[in-house]
């Protein structure tokens, strides 16, 4: 079923059981979204996606032009011995960047006005590889560039949901460990309290469906958003190095396009 076709049943579903729900909208910008973000009021939650949503790798080889850009998906299928240190070792050393400068002061004004505002990852939790707490390293690249929540279990992580790989919460960011998003979801809001309104933010359309799904059938007013300012990052396909940077990831190894470029520059005299 392509895209097209599923934000119309969608559509359809909502329309024939008249429910408080819309069809999710996709933009290439957070203006886009202004009138959304300010009807929210007190009771209301708005749930942002992490990855390619708030953040995303300096690199060029992680534009979504780039034909490498789908490079750690494919290894993460493959699943090599060594994935956890592959994978750590990238993390612990790449640089991120906001997707829109626009997005701290969002949320730290929505916070102040009483919104509930969480982050939700569809990432490994406690110790991963090279990383002792996943939840606490990602947690910190988020704090660097001013990205605040609503401060739920702000001192120590709390386990969601026990089973499996756990989904935990620390500082307002649920990690979703071996569940999916819904799930995790769900425990959250029988743990704390029913949003009077769901607003999700994700650039992956399955996403935003399935939370979809759990918010028609949890009777939550919900409003879904595809999200791909991403797309409209700058991409130069001459800058793009991910020839080099494939082989450095499978190296346990990393450098940034500047650092690279710096390197051949200096090779070549």
């Amino acid at each position: 079923m392509t895209q097209r076709n599923r934000l119309f049943v969608l559509a359809l579903v909502g329309a024939l059981f008249c429910a408080p729900f819309l069809v999710p909208m996709e933009c290439t910008s957070i203006n886009d979204l202004n009138h959304i973000i300010e009807q929210l009021q007190p009771g209301d939650c708005l749930i942002v996606d992490v990855d390619d949503t708030l953040i995303t790798p300096q690199a060029m080889m992680f534009r979504p032009q780039s034909p490498y850009h789908t490079f750690l998906d494919k290894i993460k299928k493959e699943k090599p011995h060594n994935l956890t240190d592959i994978l750590s070792t990238w993390r612990l050393n790449r640089k991120i960047c906001l997707v829109e400068p626009q997005w701290p002061e969002i949320l730290t004004n929505l916070i102040k006005k009483g919104v509930t505002v969480l982050a939700l990852t569809q990432v490994n939790t406690g110790k991963f590889g090279k990383i002792i707490s996943m939840e606490k390293w990602r947690a910190n690249e988020l704090t660097k560039l001013n990205l605040i929540f609503s401060p739920f279990a702000v001192d120590e992580i709390e386990t969601i949901i026990a089973d499996g790989e756990p989904a935990t919460l620390y500082k307002g960011i649920l990690s979703t460990g071996s569940h999916t998003k819904a799930a995790i979801l769900e425990a959250f809001i029988n743990k704390y309290h029913r949003p009077s309104k769901i607003v999700f933010i994700d650039d992956r359309l399955q996403q935003v469906e399935c939370i979809f799904e759990f918010c028609k059938k949890s009777n939550i007013p919900y409003e879904g958003i595809h999200y791909l300012a991403a797309s409209k990052l700058p991409y130069h396909p001459d800058l793009d190095l991910g020839h080099i940077q494939t082989k450095m990831i499978l190296n346990q190894e990393w450098a940034e396009d500047d650092q690279i470029n710096n390197n051949l520059k200096a090779i070549n005299g």
